[in-house]
């Protein structure tokens, strides 16, 4: 059993030889006390320390221990602040190919040790933390790291996480720096793997801000992705480290026939065209509105004066045939090829880029090329729509 300790001007002396180049560390000024505990005590210890790590910011523990029942116990929080990460580029090296040349760390603990069951959490703040140049390090992780810092940190160079840990002494694979490892190693994936909703939950939404959908022929914008649009610059001018790539999407599925009824709309709404014209107006076709009363009327002007093989009677003259079969005919008559899909693609993504312009930087966004089928997608959400991926 141990009694009351106290702890005064304390100093302890830290090296890693296992990494390389050594890691060494500093814990000086330390005061506090521990109270009494042993193998048969009832009630875990009392701790409070205080202590400066190196020649960086305070060093707080608070909580209560008993290392010497069985199983052992602790619930301790921990605090510091204005820690140097610099201090730790030889483990930033070795987990990840690259150095710190900048960055502080300031870090809130909270440890509990229960039944050899271990939960903890650890509330990260890190200023302005930057990279340097990449370093050949094998074991370190294959993750696009850089972007996943990108991804993390604020418009004012500031990284907020919480990373939960928890594992069990029971497991005789447990190393406490492994777990806080694979938990790091869990944040950066996320950060990659799912980057939209990591953008999404930051703002308040759930929603997919991965791509923006369009009816099937259509480049227009709905007022529904706009608002997500919205959402994804707002995003975006938070993180101003992460580029945006813009690729439009067809489904020849169902982009072929409403391109091909669009077509047919045209020739109709032309029809129209010519009595408005004949007023001495001067419209765009695109902008006449063809009611339902009247639809059947022009659709058999565009269709007598379309340039397509007709029924014919006994002496040659066309057949009246009903406005269903007409406007087969006329669907059937128009072409729709690869060019006429690659411009729609083409038309989303400039329409995409177009809604973003001056609320992102257009240094920051880059058009790639369109992809022209629905292969790859996984279900959900519509096949027709301008997919984003970041950098």
């Amino acid at each position: 059993s141990f009694g009351h300790i106290l702890l005064h001007r304390g100093k302890v002396d830290y090296t890693d030889n296992f990494i390389k180049p050594n890691f060494s560390a500093h814990l000086v000024s330390i005061e506090g006390d521990v109270g009494a505990f042993g193998t048969q005590s009832t009630a875990p210890a009392p701790v409070a320390v205080q202590a400066t790590l190196d020649n960086n910011g305070p060093v707080s523990i608070n909580g209560s221990v008993n290392p010497l029942v069985k199983p052992p116990f602790l619930d301790m929080t921990a605090t510091t602040r204005d820690v140097e990460l610099t201090n730790f580029s030889a483990y930033s090296i070795k987990y990840t190919g690259y150095p710190i040349v900048k960055g502080k760390l300031n870090v809130d603990l909270h440890y509990k040790l229960d039944q050899n069951k271990l939960n903890a959490d650890n509330h990260i703040f890190i200023d302005q933390f930057t990279f340097g140049d990449h370093v050949d390090s094998p074991s370190a992780t294959n993750l696009p790291v850089r972007l996943a810092i990108s991804l993390l940190k604020n418009s004012r160079g500031e990284i907020d996480v919480d990373v939960p840990v928890s594992g069990s002494l029971d497991d005789p694979q447990f190393s406490i720096g492994g777990v806080i490892w694979h938990a790091f190693v869990n944040l950066i994936e996320k950060a990659v793997t799912s980057p939209f909703s990591l953008l999404a939950g930051a703002f308040g939404g759930s929603e997919e801000l991965g791509y923006v959908g369009f009816e099937p022929g259509s480049a227009v914008i709905s007022t529904a992705e706009q608002q997500k649009l919205d959402k994804l610059a707002k995003a975006l001018s938070d993180k101003p480290g992460v580029k945006l790539d813009i690729a439009g999407r067809v489904d020849p599925a169902v982009d072929v026939p409403a391109l091909k009824q669009a077509a047919v709309d045209r020739m109709v709404k032309r029809q129209k065209l010519r009595d408005v014209s004949g007023k001495g107006e001067s419209v765009d076709v695109d902008s006449i509105e063809v009611a339902p009363a009247e639809y059947d009327k022009y659709l058999d002007k565009a269709y007598g004066a379309a340039d397509i093989k007709k029924p014919r009677n006994f002496i040659g003259i066309a057949k009246s045939l009903p406005p269903a079969e007409m406007k087969q005919r006329l669907l059937d008559s128009v072409t729709v090829g690869e060019n006429d899909l690659s411009g729609l693609a083409q038309q989303r993504a400039g329409a995409v880029q177009q809604a973003l312009t001056g609320k992102v930087d257009a240094g920051r966004i880059y058009t790639v090329a369109p992809k022209m089928d629905a292969s790859g997608l996984d279900g959900k959400g519509p096949t027709t729509r301008v997919e984003f991926s970041l950098k």
